[in-house]
């Protein structure tokens, strides 16, 4: 499969507790997900995984949400985080929770800006359209910076000169 994993029907009693929880917390936010959904299995552990195709045809990727090793893995694009939490409704601290984060990659007025040499990767990160960079000066080896996003209404390139 193109996605890059077997689709096979959820089979709650093959998962940990942990994803069986992330699971369903995951799918109550988004139900329109559960055509995407299934379960995976990598070095013996059977875990959960969601593969959402963006709406843009210029990402690199669609949106993974997957639960291997007990934490939840979140990319998109060039991009990817952890989490131990889904939803932390008590805490502070902005982006602590996957669900802050999905919404964010989902809800258009964030990209995924990443900075390449060529076709080597440099870093990236999720940023709002008014934090976006003019410049590789965070990561001057880039001679190129990639804004993704979900709709694609963001995308953008900027050509850079490397400073080595």
């Amino acid at each position: 499969m193109a996605l890059g994993f077997r689709k096979q029907k959820i089979m709650n009693n093959e998962l940990s507790q942990y994803s069986k929880k992330m699971s369903a917390l995951i799918l109550g936010e988004f139900p329109g997900w559960k055509d995407y959904a299934g379960i995976d299995e990598y070095n013996g552990e059977v875990y959960f995984n969601v593969v959402v195709p963006s709406p843009s045809n210029n990402a690199e990727g669609p949106l993974r949400v997957y639960t291997y090793q007990d934490e939840i893995t979140v990319s998109f694009d060039a991009y990817h985080a952890h989490f131990y939490e889904f939803k932390e409704e008590s805490s502070e601290i902005e982006d602590d929770d996957a669900f802050s984060f999905i919404t964010k990659i989902i809800n258009g007025l964030h990209a995924v800006v990443s900075y390449w040499h060529d076709d080597q990767w440099n870093g990236s990160t999720l940023l709002p359209e008014e934090e976006f960079p003019i410049n590789n000066e965070e990561y001057p080896y880039a001679n190129k910076i990639k804004i993704r996003s979900w709709y694609g209404n963001l995308d953008r390139e900027i050509e850079c000169k490397s400073r080595k």
